[in-house]
């Protein structure tokens, strides 16, 4: 009973370490799911951010950080607004160049700075008019004192715009402060931390991961056949034990079996020898004992 306890207690700590490692082991796999996934998402973003003049897009929307406090506090006649430095905001961008914007929505627009670099605003339409015949859009951000444009000819085209960031029907989304990380990600630095360096770090795991079971797998696989072999070479022996009993009796006797190893031999002759000595032991036995007169 002992023996038993004591081999049962022995097996309990392999399961319960056979548990951990399992367990252990899908938190992990888990955790560079959700790091490749992320990683894969951001490289998109910053990606098709600067193959679209700054507008990083996936899915049909746009995601534009807030530079400036221009729509800081937003606009107490109309609806949305209210972004700050730093802010995300969600636009959609299908059909965005093909809408009939209204005054009071909210878009995101390319225009050329003072240097003739491309900027993106993130600005409220404050009017609407036609010019040459097709409608035009006049912005201001809602904590600025001055329009953006100030004659029809200078105002915003459809073509101009990439998103639209909030209407009557779109409310959009605003992730507070998420917008500087992007901004971070978008530079060479922040795309090797965010980006190239965990997906370096998954595939290295992933390659010491495939090394280490194909290791495990092989010294598996030698263990086996070293038991098979130690298996086969026992059956041989108690094969050829067994054919020595019963011969023993016969002229054949002291002739070991045919097909045997020479370690096979040697024991098969220990045998031999061990059955002498019992049996002289034996015959020593019933001799009988000279007596006096």
């Amino acid at each position: 009973m002992k023996e038993t306890e004591t081999k049962t207690q022995n097996k309990m700590p392999s399961k319960g370490s056979r548990i951990i490692k399992t367990v252990l082991n899908t938190i992990i796999n888990i955790l560079i799911v959700m790091v490749l996934v992320t990683s894969i998402l951001i490289a998109v973003l910053s990606l098709t951010s600067k193959a679209n003049n700054g507008v990083a897009t996936i899915f049909g929307y746009s995601f534009h950080t807030i530079q400036t406090p221009s729509m800081d506090g937003g606009n107490p006649d109309f609806d949305g607004g209210d972004y700050k430095v730093g802010d995300l905001v969600i636009g959609k961008t299908d059909g965005a160049s093909d809408r009939d914007y209204q005054v009071g929505d909210i878009i995101s627009y390319r225009t050329a700075s003072d240097e003739g670099e491309t900027m993106l605003i993130c600005h409220r339409i404050v009017d609407k008019t036609e010019y040459n015949g097709v409608a035009v859009y006049q912005t201001q951000g809602d904590a600025n004192d001055t329009p953006d444009q100030l004659v029809p000819e200078d105002y915003i085209h459809n073509y101009d715009i990439t998103s639209l960031c909030y209407d009557a029907d779109y409310h959009g989304k605003v992730l507070s402060g998420w917008g500087k990380p992007l901004d971070f990600i978008r530079e060479p630095q922040g795309f090797f931390f965010a980006v190239l360096l965990p997906m370096i770090i998954f595939f290295m795991y992933e390659i010491i991961r495939v090394v280490l079971n194909a290791m495990n797998y092989k010294k598996s696989k030698a263990n086996e056949e070293k038991e098979n072999a130690e298996k086969e070479k026992q059956e041989a022996v108690d094969a050829a034990v067994a054919a020595a009993l019963a011969a023993k009796d016969s002229d054949k006797s002291s002739e070991a079996p045919a097909g045997i190893t020479a370690e096979q031999m040697e024991q098969f002759k220990q045998f031999m020898e061990f059955q002498k000595m019992q049996n002289a032991a034996k015959e020593a036995d019933t001799k009988p004992t000279d007596t006096e007169d």
